[in-house]
């Protein structure tokens, strides 16, 4: 009998410590968000080696990405990002098989004949001006808030209503707008009443923009806006103190890199220095699925089962904040789907299923709830009866 239960105890251990090295999340991805680095100076490098420090898996920017009057697109871009760009047309290495750096138009961009040497050198969706992609469970919006934008750059505009609509139809975990011009800002340059758009009811989770050469976040009507112009350019000191201001830095330049989970998405300002200035995560609750009683290891709560380790029956919990379809999958630890639990439409508030485990076999499993489309996962371990 000691034998036996010495043989269990070693066994969650050994099962506890398989869990922890498993990554966690279904859809995780790590990118990165500069802004204003125009010029291809050194801090605009010192940025980029940051920014490469954290091998994210794409970049996404905010403007004014080159000036036509201090040098080429390829001086100010390509000998910093080349790795990142597909096609490169550029002279600083090897370009990269699938694009990977998505810019947004700024003011500096578009001086001269910045629009035509842009398109020549990127390969982008849509008009390229304003444009979206999905990457994992996160969709990006690319706006143009230059007023020379030809669909327009105002609430009223053509390009809004592109924007509604793509926002409206989008059926993605996040959905992040870049603009250069920010809607509200504390900088020199201050808030931009063109781009004062209805974000948050057209289904925006964040906004980013640019122009004012700092890091700043704001929480606006519910709504979190961040500026993210810090990445090479001149800094600006000036801080006028919006209301909402949350984080306000102009000490270093720097740049933003994000990580995405199933629940969360987690965005961290950093400087050249490599250190933290500012940290903030935005929880995955619009969809309709709330968590609660599971950490991840990001802190953020998930589904909930208990017992945990168990034996004959397990208990998974749920809170919906909305009526929703709902199925329940259960996978082996070799990834192997041995139930499939169709729970229909089920009701708001909890939700609770009683799933009977006596003929499973001792191991890990993974419990998946999926919600229109989406998978939230769990992992538990079966053990014997004592």
């Amino acid at each position: 009998m000691f034998k036996q239960l010495l043989f269990e105890e070693k066994m969650i251990k050994f099962y506890l410590s398989f869990l922890l090295i498993i990554p966690y999340t279904l859809f995780g991805q790590k990118f990165a968000i500069i802004g204003d680095f125009k010029g291809g100076d050194t801090n605009a490098y010192q940025v980029s080696v940051l920014v490469k420090s954290f091998n994210p898996d794409f970049i996404v920017t905010t403007g004014d990405n080159y000036s036509q009057y201090l040098g080429t697109i390829d001086y100010q871009i390509g000998q910093f990002y080349h790795e990142y760009i597909s096609p490169y047309v550029g002279s600083y290495g090897a370009g990269d098989t699938v694009n990977r750096f998505f810019p947004t138009l700024g003011n500096h961009d578009l001086e001269g004949t910045g629009l035509t040497d842009y398109q020549n050198y990127f390969s982008l969706p849509g008009n390229e001006r304003y444009y979206d992609f999905i990457k994992g469970n996160v969709h990006f919006f690319i706006l143009n808030s230059d007023t020379s934008e030809p669909d327009g750059n105002t609430d009223t505009s053509v390009q809004a209503s592109w924007l509604q609509n793509a926002l409206l139809n989008s059926n993605s975990f996040y959905n992040l707008v870049f603009l250069h011009h920010p809607p509200y800002s504390s900088g020199l340059h201050g808030s931009n009443i063109s781009s004062q758009w209805q974000y948050k009811t057209w289904g925006a989770t964040a906004v980013f923009g640019g122009h004012d050469h700092d890091y700043e976040r704001l929480f606006i009507d519910s709504l979190s806006y961040f500026i993210c112009g810090a990445s090479g350019s001149p800094l600006y000191s000036t801080f006028n103190n919006y209301p909402g201001t949350q984080k306000f830095y102009s000490d270093d330049f720097g740049a933003i890199i994000a990580n995405t989970n199933n629940d969360s998405i987690n965005f961290k300002f950093y400087n050249i220095k490599d250190s933290l200035i500012d940290s903030f995560s935005l929880n995955n609750t619009h969809l309709g699925f709330k968590a609660v009683d599971y950490y991840n290891k990001d802190n953020n709560l998930q589904l909930s089962v208990y017992p945990n380790p168990f034996i004959n029956s397990i208990n998974i919990k749920y809170f919906l904040t909305k009526s929703n379809e709902v199925s329940i999958n259960v996978y082996d630890e070799f990834g192997k789907r041995i139930r499939f639990i169709p729970k229909g439409i089920q009701n708001i508030g909890y939700n609770e299923h009683i799933l009977n485990t006596e003929n499973f076999n001792e191991g890990v499993y993974s419990i998946v709830i999926q919600l229109n489309n989406y998978n939230f996962e769990i992992r538990a371990i079966k053990i014997k009866k004592k």
